[in-house]
């Protein structure tokens, strides 16, 4: 699936960098352009591996360059100003192979908050492709960022296709920052992403799988202007024979050059496809959720293709249903020839039960 990415703010301006780095080093490229847009200059600055002219300051007549300081209000008004101006800008990204475009923005900042809302809904305007959002949730119990938090939530809400959905404060660890933990969080959201967005943008006919995720079963799982969460495992695999430590490049490598070929016990990797899928959904999830609350669902299996067992996959996939209770779940592979990894990403869309956005509330009525 082809996208074009925009960062909106800091953190959004971060992540897309992060993404931008990710799809320069894949055989497999999905982003099609991306750009970040900001009312702080000095953010900009800081985005080294973004080109210049793809970083777009707004706002001056309202920030002086220097951002909102977290005020929503400042926000808003700075894109009412340059409402036209920020949409041309994002013009340029979008042609004609681009499935869908992603916003991604905090939510608890002036920027990201103020402004996210009237961006999708100018290039609603415009686009008849999907429009989505990955909202970053804001970590602690800060009541101006959970009220500009919900206030963005509900603006998107109405103007874009769907919502994907990162809660900094499940993925801290005990006693850190987000400035401090930034690095591992933006690393943690690209893998997903690009997971996601990769899934059937293979060129090479041994990484085209059995059952093709395509941009049309992304779309099918996303759009309903609902909330999206993620779900990721991985594992490295061993090879059966020759030493333990003998991985499956040393195998690919050894059929390359003669060496003994030797089949994929086909239990092991059964069980290996299983185990992760269920990593995937019963570990930590970009923003938990209660499972059955889950009304759509898309799993990406992902690893060299002797391990991707038909079988495996389509029990899996049943277990997936049966887990959710959903009629309407998808899945595919990817086969990733050469590599010795696994991985499944599980999508988990509508989602209605999300107790960080109780938390949220609960934060706002105490603080007003």
């Amino acid at each position: 699936m082809r996208v074009a990415a925009v960062g909106i703010g800091g953190a959004g301006g971060r992540i897309v960098e992060r993404l931008w780095q990710d799809n320069e080093r894949r055989e497999t490229t999905y982003l099609g352009a991306a750009c970040a847009v900001d009312t702080d200059s000095e953010a900009l600055d800081e985005l080294d591996a973004l080109p210049g002219d793809q970083r777009h300051l707004f706002g001056l007549s309202e920030t002086d360059g220097t951002g909102t300081n977290g005020d929503r209000t400042v926000g808003t008004a700075a894109i009412e100003d340059e409402r036209l101006e920020v949409r041309r800008a994002i013009d340029q990204l979008v042609t004609s192979d681009i499935d869908a475009i992603l916003l991604v923005a905090g939510l608890a900042g002036g920027t990201g908050s103020g402004t996210t809302a009237d961006i999708a809904d100018a290039l609603s305007e415009i686009y008849t492709i999907p429009v989505y959002c990955l909202s970053v949730l804001p970590a602690g119990r800060d009541g101006e960022a959970a009220t500009n938090t919900l206030q963005a939530l509900r603006g998107l809400e109405a103007t874009v296709d769907g919502q994907i959905l990162f809660d900094n404060d499940a993925w801290l660890g005990s006693g850190q920052t987000v400035d401090e933990a930034s690095e591992t969080l933006n690393e943690t959201v690209v893998t997903r992403l690009g997971a996601l967005f990769a899934a059937g943008e293979a060129t090479a006919a041994d990484a085209v799988g059995q059952s093709v995720v395509d941009a049309s079963e992304i779309i099918n799982t996303l759009s309903d202007s609902g909330f999206t969460t993620l779900g990721y495992a991985s594992q490295e695999l061993q090879a059966n024979a020759g030493s333990d430590s003998e991985t499956v490049i040393d195998r690919l490598r050894n059929r390359v050059l003669g060496g003994e070929a030797d089949a994929v016990d086909e239990i092991e990797a059964y069980n290996a496809v299983e185990t992760t899928l269920r990593r995937a959904v019963r570990g930590k999830l970009t923003a938990e959720c209660e499972l059955d609350s889950a009304d759509r669902a898309l799993a990406v299996f992902a690893g060299p293709p002797a391990w991707l067992m038909r079988d495996a996959v389509t029990d899996g996939r049943r277990w997936l249903t049966e887990e959710l209770q959903s009629p309407e779940v998808r899945s595919g592979d990817v086969p990733t020839p050469g590599r010795g990894t696994l991985s499944v990403l599980v999508v988990l869309s509508g989602v209605t039960e999300l107790p960080r956005l109780a938390e949220l509330k609960t934060l706002v009525e105490e603080s007003t």
